[in-house]
C-alpha cells in the first residue's frame, strides 16, 4: 500500500475530485481527515468508511476559524498530518463585467485563502517532523485562459504562483508541495456541458484523446505525489487534461 497509515486531509471530500481521492487514499492504506460542507456528503463518508480510520468533519474551510478547529480535531484524533490535499472548490460562469464583488470575495475565499489557512495551520506539523506533502487542486484554466470563467481562473492561476513560491519556502525543511491541474473530467458539471452540445462537441474536439476524465484518473495522480514516489518533485503543476494542454 502506498499511503499505509499515513495521515491525510482532504477538502471538498463530499463529492467529484475529492470525495474518488477519499476512496483511493482509504484504499491505499491512509487515514483520513475530510471536510466538506454539505452534512448528507458527511452521512455518505461515514456509512462509506471505518470510523477508526477516518475524520469526518462538516464545515466551510473558506471561515479561517473553521479550520483551526478542524486541524485541532485531527491532531486530537491522529496525532500528526502527513499530507494535505487542497481539493475544495467553487466556479461560476459569468461575462468579466457583470462580476460582482461578492461574487468575487466568494470564489478567492473558497478556492484560494482556504489553501493558505489550511497550509499556514499544517505546516508547522510538517516541519516539526522534517518532512510533508501539500497537493493544491488547481486546473488548465490556471494556465489558460477561459472567457467568462475570469473568476476562477484568477484564483486557479493564484494556485500556480502559491504553489510554486511554498515549494521554494519550505523545501529545505524536506516538505514537498505540488498543484494537480485536471482538464475537463467527469464531474457534476459533466452533464451540464452535455446539456450544450455545441459546447460539448466544441469541448471534446479540442482533447486529442477525443474524451473526458475521470475523477479516478485525477485522484490517481494524486496518490502518486502523497506518496514516497514524489519524494524528489516540489513545485511542479501536473496537468492531467487528455493532452489539451500540448495541443
Amino acid at each position: 500500500m502506498l499511503l499505509k497509515d499515513k495521515i491525510c486531509i482532504i477538502t471538498g471530500a463530499g463529492k467529484g475530485f475529492g470525495r474518488e481521492i477519499a476512496k483511493e487514499f482509504y484504499a491505499q492504506g491512509a487515514k483520513l481527515a475530510l471536510i466538506t460542507r454539505s452534512q448528507s456528503d458527511i452521512n455518505d463518508l461515514n456509512s462509506e468508511f471505518d470510523s477508526g480510520r477516518v475524520l469526518s468533519v462538516c464545515g466551510d474551510v473558506s471561515d479561517s476559524t473553521v479550520v483551526a478547529q478542524f486541524i485541532t480535531q485531527t491532531i486530537d484524533k491522529f496525532g500528526t498530518i502527513d499530507v494535505l490535499v487542497n481539493n475544495a472548490g467553487m466556479r461560476f460562469r459569468k461575462e468579466f463585467l457583470e462580476i460582482s464583488e461578492d461574487e468575487l470575495d466568494q470564489v478567492l475565499n473558497v478556492n484560494l485563502k482556504s489553501i493558505v489557512f489550511l497550509s499556514q495551520k499544517v505546516l508547522p506539523y510538517m516541519i516539526e517532523k522534517n518532512r510533508g506533502k501539500i497537493i493544491n487542486m488547481s486546473s488548465i484554466a490556471g494556465t489558460l485562459g477561459f472567457a467568462n470563467l475570469s473568476g476562477y481562473v484568477m484564483s486557479k492561476a493564484a494556485i500556480v504562483g502559491l504553489t510554486k513560491s511554498l515549494a521554494v519556502e519550505f523545501s529545505d525543511k524536506n516538505i514537498q508541495v505540488n498543484a494537480l491541474a485536471p482538464g475537463f473530467c467527469k464531474t457534476s458539471y459533466f452533464e451540464k456541458f452535455q446539456e450544450n452540445t455545441e459546447l460539448y462537441d466544441f469541448t471534446l474536439s479540442r482533447i486529442p484523446m477525443n474524451r473526458w476524465g475521470s475523477s479516478k484518473e485525477v485522484a490517481d495522480v494524486c496518490v502518486f505525489l502523497a506518496s514516497n514516489m514524489s519524494n524528489y518533485m516540489t513545485g511542479e503543476v501536473l496537468k492531467v487534461d487528455g493532452g489539451w494542454s500540448a495541443g
